[in-house]
């Protein structure tokens, strides 16, 4: 006769699907408590550096001061989530509508909201240039200003989604007044911040924003 194979207790067998589903619960916890998130417009995600800690960061200052903000969110219970873009580059778009509008929806009170802009650094004359030429140039500073002037992420993003949904158009004055209208952006005080110093504190802002796109790579 074959032998009988002693069979698992009923309640084991009723509650190992409970048990599964509460390892991955941990799991995923302990993932997203330890590991802030980064994206930029080519819609790949990756940890970012800056969170890693201190002893990983580049020399430059700026990579230093993004990464003491990013440990200072955290001790704050926030999770770092960065978008990095470009004004007039159509993933942007995308980025904005598809990815960050969505998670801010659900976690907004959660997360420590960074939107950081891609470039390159011109060390000749302490300029940047962008990829899709000057304009883009404008469009990542008044969208910098915006943030500057209206530090929530609510009043900025808006503001910063209305303009990339006419992409192309950027920095036309119509759509810029359009948009800060809709978003209840002062559009002289925008204006003002991009003119500041003759232009100069507008590019100061991008500039750091560049450095800190690539300080978290």
């Amino acid at each position: 006769m074959e032998e009988k194979r002693p069979s698992r207790p009923r309640s084991l067998r009723r509650n190992r699907p409970l048990l599964t589903f509460a390892v991955v619960a941990i799991l995923l916890y302990a993932f997203y408590t330890f590991h802030p998130f980064t994206t930029y417009a080519g819609h790949q995600w990756a940890p970012s550096k800056a969170a890693q800690g201190a002893a990983a960061a580049p020399k430059d200052t700026k990579a230093t001061t993004a990464t003491t903000a990013t440990a200072a969110t955290a001790a704050q219970g926030l999770v770092p989530l960065e978008a990095h873009i470009m004004s007039k580059c159509p993933d942007a778009k995308d980025c904005l509508k598809d990815m960050i509008l969505p998670t801010m929806m659900r976690v907004n009170e959660k997360v420590n909201f960074t939107l950081s802009y891609i470039g390159t650094p011109t060390d000749s004359n302490d300029g940047v240039e962008c990829k899709h030429g000057p304009n883009e140039c404008m469009g990542n500073i008044l969208e910098l200003c915006a943030a500057h002037l209206y530090p929530d992420p609510k009043s900025y993003l808006g503001f910063t989604m209305c303009l990339t949904r006419d992409y192309k158009l950027i920095p036309q004055r119509e759509l810029v007044e359009d948009c800060a209208l809709e978003h209840a952006i002062d559009f002289e005080k925008l204006n003002d911040c991009a003119a500041k110093d003759d232009g100069a504190f507008g590019i100061s802002l991008l500039r750091d924003s560049v450095k800190r796109s690539a300080a978290v790579r």
